[in-house]
C-alpha cells in the first residue's frame, strides 16, 4: 500500500514500477527566478539554467480562462435579491511563484540528462 504525502507516494510509485540509481529526487535552490531561471542542485557543482530543465506549468507564468462569482445572493437596499455577479470566460494571469532562495523539488531521469522541477519545497518548523 502506498502511503504518505503526495511526493512520498510518487517516489514509492516510481520504486514499485522500476526504480534505478539514475532516477532520483533532489533538492535545489533557485539562484535566479524566471524568466532567467537558474537553479543549484544540492551536491552538484554546476548550476542549471532554464534550457537545462523542464518546469511544471504551475510554477511558470501562464494564463487560465475562468468563471468568477462574487459571492452568495445578497439583498439590495430595497430588500430584493440582486443575485450573484458572474464574470464568465475571464482571463486569469498567474505569475510564477519562484523567487531567488526558494527551495524546489527536482526529479532527475535519463541517467541525469533530464531534470524536472516538480514543485516548491516547504519545510514546516513545527509549533
Amino acid at each position: 500500500m502506498i502511503e504518505g504525502s503526495n511526493v512520498s507516494k510518487f517516489a514509492q510509485l516510481i520504486r514499485n514500477i522500476g526504480f534505478n540509481d539514475y532516477d532520483q529526487f533532489e533538492l535545489a535552490t533557485v539562484v535566479s527566478p524566471p524568466p532567467s531561471l537558474r537553479i543549484q542542485i544540492d551536491n552538484m557543482k554546476v548550476g542549471l539554467d532554464a534550457a537545462d530543465v523542464v518546469v511544471a506549468e504551475h510554477l511558470t507564468d501562464h494564463e487560465r480562462v475562468v468563471t468568477l462569482k462574487d459571492g452568495p445572493d445578497t439583498a439590495g437596499t430595497s430588500g430584493e435579491s440582486s443575485g450573484p455577479s458572474y464574470f464568465e470566460n475571464a482571463l486569469l494571469t498567474i505569475k510564477s511563484p519562484l523567487q531567488a532562495g526558494d527551495r524546489v523539488i527536482v526529479a532527475s531521469a535519463n541517467n541525469g540528462q533530464t531534470y524536472v522541477i516538480l514543485d516548491k519545497a516547504v519545510k514546516y518548523s513545527g509549533s
